[in-house]
């Protein structure tokens, strides 16, 4: 009796393996061609991708999500080691538009606006980082306790720090 339910546990988990979503491919084609395949980079990729999913379905912005990642899965090239989505340009900016005005108000933006003026590069692909509560909450403890979004000072850390901690998980 045993052998049957084993044999549809292990189908059940074969089929979980094998259906990935548009945006975990996608984040397996960038880190295939932009990252050297690594594991680390595809998996953190896949859960921003996950929590920007679900930002954008809780801000009204999941249809973008999905129109945009189901294009760049099925657009996708590898030019050397830079992952491209020929195509799919207006749905990404459809998807940024509706993003940035779901969340223009909050500490997120004001930090990525701030963080826009360093002159320090940030690295490339994947999707964006989520503005959860947590995140949103972060952002405010950042810059509420450092003079400087660009260059924060090892002072400045312990209260960054204290108020972080206070933060809705």
């Amino acid at each position: 009796m045993r052998a049957p339910s084993l044999v549809i546990l292990l189908a059940a988990a074969l089929t979980g393996v094998a259906c990935s979503s548009h945006s975990d491919e996608v984040c397996q084609d960038i880190g295939d061609c932009s990252q050297g395949g690594s594991n680390d980079w595809i998996a953190t990729c896949q859960a921003n991708a996950k929590a920007l999913g679900d930002e954008s379905n809780r801000v009204g912005c999941g249809t973008a999500f999905d129109q945009y990642f189901a294009c760049a899965d099925s657009a996708y090239s590898c030019q050397g080691a830079t992952a491209t989505f020929p195509g799919c340009d207006q749905d990404l900016a459809t998807l940024d538009a509706c993003l940035a005005a779901a969340t223009a108000d909050t500490w997120c933006v004001k930090l990525q606006t701030a963080e826009a003026a360093c002159t320090t590069v940030a690295p490339a692909g994947g999707p964006p980082q989520a503005c959860t509560s947590l995140r949103d909450c972060q952002a405010a403890c950042y810059l509420g306790n450092v003079a400087s979004a660009c260059a924060p000072q090892i002072d400045e850390l312990q209260s960054l720090v204290a108020c972080s901690q206070a933060c809705p998980p």
